[in-house]
């Protein structure tokens, strides 16, 4: 029995050439919005920066006007509660990391150096400057971590524009949030405005609940690979902690790259049997916030495939450094919850 041919018609050539022209015109609309992006990040980055503030800090204003709370206080308390808490974790963690960067950078360094004399008497006869290459890499990038971590920002009065942008932003959106909402859907139909409003706020709790998960999952880890290093005795562990602490805010990759950081001080300051705890340690609390945290306190709401987190962020990073690390799995999540929201509707 012979196999049936594909003939070509004019029907599948022009259904063809539809769908190509589809996937042009949405790449085409994908790179316009990257450079807008790119052009305007001096004013998207604090947008964006006080829109996860105030889903950070919305559940809160919430909670008070629930219990009948004037709103400006309940903004207020909020607004106080919130730097107290948020600015004094961030400030501890900066000066802590700061205090003790030249002996991480020291501890560092040796970590490589006897990974790399390990190879090189192993089987494998590696040769290489891989101390020499690190050591020139960590004393020559500072300036550019800290320019890419600024991103848009490169003067001191551009930060600070920045800065007080975000603050009155998050302010209005936490006073004024609901009624700029409704402003925005007035110039639509009754039936759009109704998918628009469920998708936008679905897209909201979706963001809310990725920044307190977050929050609360790289502080749990941060503890419990903090003391697993104070008993060990690593004499880093405040800063170390502080690392993972930071980290748990990049998904996968941030929680990756600072247990590996911990287990190699560890190595240098410890020995080879403390840093085998240290790493039963990390792979425990790793362990449990894939399997119980996140799912437990996350939940399906904002749930999305692990290779799906890793492509955002690393689009993320390679086209907006640092910020867009930040910003990839916030703006993923709430997309999704838009898609989700709109294919629900139309069924």
């Amino acid at each position: 029995m012979s196999n049936p041919r594909v003939r070509l018609n004019a029907g599948m050539l022009r259904r063809a050439a539809i769908v190509s022209a589809e996937l042009l015109l949405l790449f085409l609309a994908l790179w316009a919005l990257r450079n807008v992006v790119l052009h305007l990040s001096y004013v998207l980055i604090p947008v964006s920066v006080a829109l996860l503030l105030s889903a950070f800090l919305q559940p809160l204003v919430a909670f008070l006007s629930r219990h009948g709370w004037p709103r400006g206080l309940a903004v207020v308390t909020s607004l106080i509660a919130g730097l107290a808490v948020a600015g004094g974790i961030v400030a501890f963690v900066v000066i802590s990391i700061l205090n003790n960067l030249d002996e991480l950078r020291r501890q560092v360094t040796e970590s490589v150096s006897q990974v790399e004399d390990w190879l090189r008497r192993g089987p494998l006869k590696f040769e290489g400057g891989l101390t020499d290459r690190v050591q020139e890499w960590l004393g020559g990038n500072e300036q550019a971590v800290i320019a890419q971590a600024l991103g848009a920002f490169n003067t001191v009065s551009a930060i600070a524009i920045g800065l007080l942008l975000s603050t009155v932003l998050l302010v209005m959106f936490l006073y004024d949030g609901p009624r700029m909402w409704e402003f925005l859907l007035r110039p639509f139909r009754t039936p759009t405005r109704a998918i628009i409003d469920d998708a936008g706020r679905k897209a909201y709790r979706s963001v809310v609940t990725y920044v307190w998960v977050t929050a609360l999952v790289a502080l749990i880890d941060a503890i419990g690979i903090g003391i697993g290093l104070a008993v060990v005795g690593v004499p880093l562990t405040v800063p170390l902690a502080a690392l993972v602490f930071l980290g748990g805010f990049i998904p996968y990759v941030g929680a990756v790259v600072s247990g590996i950081l911990a287990v190699a001080v560890t190595l240098v300051s410890n020995g080879g049997v403390a840093a085998l705890i240290i790493l039963g340690v990390v792979l425990a609390v790793q362990q449990l916030e894939g399997h119980v945290l996140q799912p437990v306190l996350q939940g399906n709401l904002s749930k999305l495939h692990p290779a799906v987190v890793l492509v955002a962020l690393v689009i993320g990073g390679t086209e907006g450094g640092i910020a867009g690390v930040l910003f990839a799995v916030p703006v993923v999540a709430a997309v999704r919850a838009v898609l989700v929201t709109i294919a629900e509707h139309r069924t």
